[in-house]
């Protein structure tokens, strides 16, 4: 199956530091996050059966870095080891578990990165190239591509 990442920049090295460590976000078809131009697009071919669904996740060892990692949260929600495990299969947001008077989202939103990032190291873990989610764009696939530049190949410049 081929996948579709746009970036505002051409990508040439990928790393374990950027906003996702190395995942990057594909799609079926373009979709822009920015205004900036360019836009470059590129395009990987991924066997659809490496591609694991966020429902389907499952890793002990993440939900209990999840529970950890939420422990200074406040959430309408007891945090245990079944809530971990359905924010790691998406079946939770995070920022639906937020107190209703809490002004600033700013710290749930960005942990819904932090489970982005958990959901496809959890893929790579169970034997997968990456995992197919949902995020405000619809439907995703979160792959992992440290040392794997290689495989982007780029479509066009916009």
């Amino acid at each position: 199956m081929q996948l579709i990442h746009t970036s505002p920049g051409k990508i040439e090295k990928i790393d374990e530091y950027g906003m996702f460590n190395d995942c990057l976000f594909f799609s079926l078809e373009p979709y822009y996050m920015t205004q900036a131009r360019p836009v470059y697009t590129y395009s990987i071919e991924i066997n659809e059966g490496k591609i694991i669904s966020v429902g389907d996740l499952y890793d002990e060892e993440i939900i209990s870095e999840i529970i950890e990692d939420l422990g200074e949260f406040a959430l309408t929600e007891e945090l245990d080891e079944s809530l971990a495990e359905k924010l790691l299969d998406g079946s939770k947001l995070i920022c639906d578990l937020a107190p209703h008077d809490t002004m600033d989202y700013t710290e749930y939103s960005e942990y819904e990165w932090e489970i982005q990032r958990k959901q496809a190291r959890a893929a790579v873990n169970m034997g997968y190239e990456g995992c197919q989610g949902t995020d405000e764009q619809g439907t995703v696939y979160i792959i992992p591509m440290f040392g794997r530049e290689s495989e982007l190949k780029l479509k066009s410049i916009d």
